[in-house]
């Protein structure tokens, strides 16, 4: 319940905490709507300053066309005007960076605001997951106070029992002790009566007492009987009867028989106290055992199915692996003839027996040049081994996009050539997007053009141009359609 009264106090200071950010943000919303307001204040007067900066110029330009129309030789005059034209220029820029500025400002502010309406919205929703949780911890707090409330009965019922059973033991100890009293007056009733006989009965007497005390070794010994049956029945769960039928008779005296009892007795000292529970646990630890072999054989059956199943797929995969290598080796071979004109190439492993995890070397040996590895070579040679690698690449397993970025800034205008001639051939199962400065490439390749440029400062555009495509080509017909003259008697 403390807990709950401590979650219910937690949960009200989030929520006073919720309400404080919530006005905090409504108070940035209004400084930023006030920002807002005041920038198109400026903005204005900054738009009236640029009309009236615009209105100077236009008299200033006036004045000097009339000051040139009516004299020459006021040419301090004229400098002076275009000294003012100047300076209302410099102005004018200088409103144009200040339009600038507002435009930046502007979109910052409503930028802010934007990011305040967010963390507005996010704070409604903690506050509502707040409420939610709230009334999550005043359910529990009253599902607590019903548990209390069973308790308290349950403690009153029990409180009742023991009252009752603490009466009955009072009035069993009253029993009791009025029992022993009447023993005690028997007894005394007794020695008066003894100390009243003759001389002669005290032979009887002590006859008797020796009688007494053999009745109350007799009625002892049956108590502890009695009490030793039921502990061995209670134990054996049978009866002493049918135990001492089906006990085998043994014949030794009984000094043996005590002296084996009394060695029994010590070693059951020596072991301590009995677990009465030791079989049950015995057997659970037994089941648990077995369940964990039968787990144990399941794992390694798995193991073994797994070592298999990855030795399958490493099979697998290395056939698959080594024809897709060899395919693209002579794809590879193929497009650097046609791309160099000529020489040697090869894709080589360095340990064929782990194709899977070992590297590849790629050896190229230009026309007129010894086989080499491929970074002792030169840029434009280089890239071309990587072209003819792509679409060796690309004949075994052709894909949709390719993305080429600069791959023919180190080429010169021949190998500029081929790598257009193989764009074309390959373009029609591929999507090439090629960024490049190459005005060959873009011209001689390209069905579509898109760039971008920036015609003022700061403001970026993009111009797209498309080169080929049913739209370009049937351009040039359409136009030579129009300019073949009509029959003579034709209408349309």
């Amino acid at each position: 319940m403390l807990e709950a009264t401590e979650a219910a106090r937690a949960a009200q200071q989030r929520m006073r905490g919720t309400a404080e950010q919530y006005t905090e943000l409504a108070r940035r919303v209004a400084r930023v709507e006030k920002e807002s307001g005041e920038a198109s204040a400026l903005a204005e007067r900054l738009s009236s300053r640029v009309s009236e900066l615009g209105e100077r110029l236009t008299a200033l330009d006036a004045d000097a066309a009339a000051l040139g129309e009516q004299a020459s030789g006021i040419d301090a005059a004229i400098a002076d005007a275009r000294g003012r034209a100047t300076t209302a220029e410099q102005h004018q820029d200088e409103a144009r960076e200040l339009r600038t500025k507002w435009q930046v400002a502007r979109a910052e502010a409503r930028a802010r605001a934007d990011m305040a309406m967010d963390r507005q919205r996010r704070l409604t929703q903690e506050a509502a997951t707040a409420a939610q949780r709230l009334g999550q911890l005043r359910d529990e707090l009253r599902e607590l106070s019903r548990s209390d409330a069973v308790l308290a009965d349950q403690l009153t019922t029990w409180s009742t029992e023991l009252t009752s059973r603490e009466s009955t033991l009072a009035a069993g100890e009253s029993s009791l002790a009025s029992a022993e009293a009447s023993v005690r007056e028997a007894d005394d009733a007794f020695i008066t009566a003894d100390h009243a006989l003759s001389e002669l009965r005290r032979r009887s007497i002590a006859v008797s007492d020796e009688l007494h005390h053999a009745e109350l070794r007799f009625t002892e010994l049956s108590g502890r009987r009695t009490a030793i049956r039921e502990r061995l029945e209670t134990e054996w769960k049978r009866s002493l009867d049918a135990m001492l039928a089906e006990m085998p008779l043994v014949d030794i005296d009984d000094a043996s028989l005590q002296a084996e009892a009394s060695e029994l007795r010590r070693q059951l000292e020596q072991l301590g106290p009995v677990n009465a529970l030791a079989i049950e646990e015995h057997d659970e630890t037994a089941q648990r055992h077995d369940f964990l072999v039968v787990q144990r054989a399941d794992l390694a059956d798995a193991k073994a199915s797994l070592l298999q199943a990855i030795k399958e797929i490493d099979a697998t995969a290395r056939d698959l692996f080594l024809a897709t290598f060899a395919q693209v080796r002579e794809n590879f071979r193929t497009i650097f003839m046609s791309l160099f004109g000529g020489g040697e190439c090869d894709l080589r492993l360095e340990n064929f027996d782990a194709p899977l995890d070992c590297d590849i070397e790629i050896h190229a040996s230009p026309r007129g040049k010894k086989t080499q590895r491929i970074n002792l070579l030169s840029s434009g040679e280089r890239a071309l081994v990587a072209l003819s690698l792509l679409f060796g690449i690309f004949l075994t397993k052709p894909s949709p996009f390719c993305l080429l970025d600069e791959v023919d800034a180190p080429l010169d205008d021949a190998n500029v050539g081929r790598f257009v001639r193989m764009l074309n051939q390959f373009k029609s199962r591929t999507q090439f997007i090629v960024i490049t400065h190459n005005p060959r490439t873009t011209t001689e390749a390209a069905d579509a053009v898109h760039g971008v440029t920036m015609q003022e400062p700061g403001v970026s555009s993009l111009v797209s141009v498309r080169m080929r495509g049913p739209a370009t080509e049937a351009e040039p017909v359409r136009l030579a359609a129009e300019r073949e003259p009509e029959p003579a008697g034709a209408t349309t």
